[in-house]
């Protein structure tokens, strides 16, 4: 076997199967070939030193210079179809060199030139830098809840800002304060309930039951300070560590639930003691709301949801909540509300791919295993099949159906 043996071989529009190269599957006689590299380097000389430091930067891109031809009676047609391959496609493609074998690779640059002398053939001059695979490069995705989250603590610290300059007790009496100490243990206790049936542990039951029973047994004397109002209702949600990390979504419903609860009727304005105690109770009741309403907000890009219609509905639940608290906050919150809800639009749903519900019609009746091995081809989402349309007997499941598209 010959070094001529070892050479690449492309196949000529005639049929013949010459030595050669090729790009993109175009074929072309190749006269002579040069290839430069070497490494990257940059020089650092120093003053007062002999020895100048080479740093080495990696190696140079490889540079393939190949002088060909085309020729034969087609040699025009040849020549416009190499010119096409090298500029008038986007990207690297495949460049098979007579000593270098296949290689991923890009035309930077290309000379040819036609003469009346040479008489059917066209001269190439071709630049070919090598562009190996390499992994897509990596994008930047905004936080979305990290976002969301930096928009909360703004909307917090607005809404604890505007309270302290509303809530004025100074020269109240007591019994003056007893509408406000009723709405921090109202909201309290509902709050209390509507997260006991989601805490698994019992360590973190007995916690939040805790702070519960302290900021009943302290109301009287927490409305009296407006700074520790919030920070004491706020403390009831700190003892969620583990519930919230396993079930944001749940937590999210439960302070939902909270949001809605009824603490008494409006005290009513039949003199100036009474018209304070009116607007303080109004603005504590305010208060505690737009509270559950932002730490909602800042659950939901956290939850994971089992549809996209599940998703948008939550979403939009906790969009009411904030546009609701947005019509009535003074000019330092409206801006932090919005910008909260604005935040959470985006966030919510995610990026990751979620299902749809979608309805079906099941004209005759089958057992929930069956129609759930259709639906998903296998058994694990039967639970939900059941639940979501209220199915009584598993064995005979029919009619119009409401069934998630994908899982």
């Amino acid at each position: 076997m010959t070094w001529s043996d070892s050479l690449r071989r492309v196949n000529l529009p005639d049929g013949r199967r010459v030595i050669g190269a090729s790009f993109r599957g175009v074929a072309f006689h190749v006269e002579t070939s040069e290839r430069t590299g070497g490494r990257r380097t940059v020089k650092h000389e120093f003053p007062q030193r002999d020895d100048p430091y080479v740093e080495d930067m990696g190696r140079q891109a490889r540079v393939f210079r190949v002088n060909g031809y085309v020729l034969g009676d087609d040699f025009a047609k040849q020549r416009d179809a190499l010119i096409s391959a090298l500029e008038d496609q986007a990207g690297p493609g495949e460049l098979v060199h007579p000593y270098y074998g296949a290689k991923r690779a890009i035309c930077s640059g290309f000379t040819f030139s036609d003469a009346r002398d040479d008489g059917g053939m066209s001269l190439f001059a071709i630049d070919f830098e090598e562009t190996p695979v390499q992994p897509t490069a990596p994008t930047e995705a905004p936080d979305l809840p990290g976002v969301v989250d930096a928009s909360s603590d703004d909307a917090l610290g607005a809404v604890q800002g505007d309270f302290e300059g509303t809530y004025d007790v100074d020269g109240m009496p007591s019994f003056s304060l007893e509408s406000a100490s009723r709405v921090l243990t109202d909201m309290s206790e509902a709050l209390g309930e509507a997260l006991a049936p989601i805490i698994e542990s019992t360590q973190e039951m007995a916690k939040l039951t805790q702070q519960i029973e302290i900021i009943v047994a302290q109301a009287s004397a927490l409305v009296r300070e407006p700074a520790e109002i919030l920070t004491a209702f706020r403390d009831t949600l700190a003892v969620l560590v583990d519930t919230v990390a396993g079930a944001p979504g749940s937590v999210l419903q439960a302070f939902s639930a909270a949001y809605t609860a009824d603490t008494g009727p409006v005290v009513l304005e039949t003199t100036a003691t009474r018209e304070q105690e009116r607007a303080n109770q109004l603005a504590l009741d305010a208060a505690l709301r737009r509270i559950l309403a932002i730490e909602a907000a800042r659950l939901a890009p956290l939850a994971e949801f089992e549809s996209i219609d599940y998703a948008i509905s939550v979403r939009d639940q906790i969009i009411e909540m904030l546009d609701e608290q947005a019509e009535t906050a003074s000019d330092d919150v409206f801006p932090f509300l919005i910008q909260l809800r604005a935040d959470v639009v985006r966030a919510v749903p995610s990026q990751a791919t979620l299902a749809r519900e979608i309805t079906m019609e099941q004209r005759t009746a089958i057992p929930s295993l069956l129609l759930t091995y259709q639906l998903y081809g296998s058994v694990e989402n039967e639970d939900d099949v059941l639940a979501r349309n209220g199915v009584r007997d598993p064995r005979f499941v029919s009619g119009t159906l409401r069934v998630l598209s994908d899982v």
